[in-house]
């Protein structure tokens, strides 16, 4: 069966600070002070905070040392 195309209109799923701890390997309180000091972009909504994959991609391939 094909896969189904996705929609460019259609907003990745955005992750919460513990899913991004996760992918980091460090703790929420990281990930919280690396938005703070903003090195790493978030979506707030009052107390919620979210965090955009491609944003996520982009904090990491940018720390990558050679």
């Amino acid at each position: 069966m094909a896969k189904p195309k996705s929609n460019p209109a259609t907003p990745p799923q955005l992750l919460t600070v513990p899913e991004a701890a996760e992918i980091l390997n460090t703790s929420d309180k990281t990930v919280r002070r690396r938005i703070k000091d903003g090195e790493l972009p978030a979506i707030k909504d009052g107390h919620l905070v979210r965090i955009d994959p491609r944003d996520l991609e982009d904090f990491i391939r940018d720390r990558r040392t050679r």
